[in-house]
């Protein structure tokens, strides 16, 4: 098992942009796992669509309530349930807005019909089921933190090189130290609850085997496990909540750890690769390949589809329409200087 604790930071100051900070969080290594081009035109490029996204403003909105909940029922409280859905509500609307949604105030019928379950409306029926169910549970836990960030280095050779993340909730339940993760997801079964697609999702994960890893660093010997969340997002059903505990055993962690620091090399190499003298006047770039297995999940095209039809080299395109120029920074998404570490 990697075993080591964070005790001197590294000063980084002077490395190159974006990714050669060597902070690398889940969203980087996935995306490119997933397809090397599309990692380049969102981390190399900084081009992220400029459109209004309902799944993401669902969540980060759920996100938000979430945390006014356990905080206000974490270990017991005396507060009414109308209390805390009101202000589990409140967060959310203020998530919402924050990702560019419509006040529900401001919403009208055709926008509501359009967005379908994914509307604040909702997100409060969901709220009452969920304090209803959740409050018990909540008041035998003691929350220890709320999204919580750390880094945790990768490689003893490399002290530069930091696995970082934010757990959503770490909290002490049984003698144990689990993580939570919240989770939506529409996803749901003819016959009522989550589908297997969604439940299945979570073993093997990297994400969720990275947290593992981080936490077991972070914790040690208490640490057991991380619990999906996972909240059902359905115009009629408002209830169905599930948790997922997941555990590793330490041989699965270290392979995760093996994996990790393999597509990290890959990624430096193609980083080199699309910075070589001479690149931006090649025919095609040598670097970033396309993952054509990629370009459609869940029979929606990849939003970077049209740019890989259109430019065989795009080192040298300017932002195209549609898109907008906005880093990916991990550093400053998880404000990594607040637990001592230097940009």
């Amino acid at each position: 098992m990697f075993k080591y604790t964070i005790q001197n930071h590294c000063d980084c100051e002077g490395q190159l942009q974006n990714m050669k900070d060597k902070y690398f969080d889940n969203t980087r290594i996935s995306e490119f796992r997933s397809c090397p081009r599309k990692f380049f035109f969102r981390h190399v490029k900084d081009w992220t669509g400029s459109g209004f996204s309902p799944p993401l403003a669902f969540g980060s909105a759920w996100h938000d309530a979430m945390d006014s909940v356990w905080t206000d029922l974490g270990g017991g409280s005396s507060q009414s349930d109308e209390d805390v859905v009101q202000n589990g509500y409140a967060a959310f609307v203020g998530g919402w807005v924050n990702n560019n949604g419509t006040h529900p105030d401001e919403m009208g019928q055709e926008e509501i019909r359009r967005l379908g379950a994914r509307t604040p409306f909702v997100g409060m029926e969901m709220l009452y089921e969920y304090v209803l169910k959740r409050r018990k549970f909540l008041s035998e836990i003691e929350l220890l933190s709320v999204e919580q960030s750390f880094a945790v280095p990768l490689d003893p050779n490399d002290p530069d090189l930091f696995y970082v993340g934010r757990f959503d909730k770490v909290f002490l339940y049984q003698g144990s130290i689990i993580i939570g993760e919240h989770k939506t997801t529409s996803l749901y079964k003819a016959n009522g609850g989550f589908r297997a697609t969604f439940l299945d999702q979570w073993s093997p994960n990297s994400q969720v085997d990275g947290y593992l890893h981080a936490l077991h660093i972070l914790y040690g010997e208490e640490a057991k496990q991380l619990w999906i969340d996972g909240a059902l997002v359905h115009r009629k059903h408002h209830d169905e909540f599930i948790f997922i505990p997941v555990e590793r055993q330490f041989a699965q962690l270290d392979a995760w750890l093996w994996e990790t620091r393999n597509w990290i090399s890959q990624i430096d190499g193609h980083w080199d690769a699309s910075r070589d003298v001479g690149a931006k006047e090649n025919l095609y770039m040598a670097a970033f390949p396309k993952n054509t297995s990629a370009c459609q999940d869940f029979a929606r095209n990849c939003s970077y589809i049209d740019l890989c039809k259109a430019w065989s080299n795009p080192l040298q395109r300017p932002t195209p329409q549609g898109f907008i120029e906005e880093a990916w920074s991990p550093f400053e998404r998880l404000e990594l200087d607040t637990i001592g570490l230097k940009k």
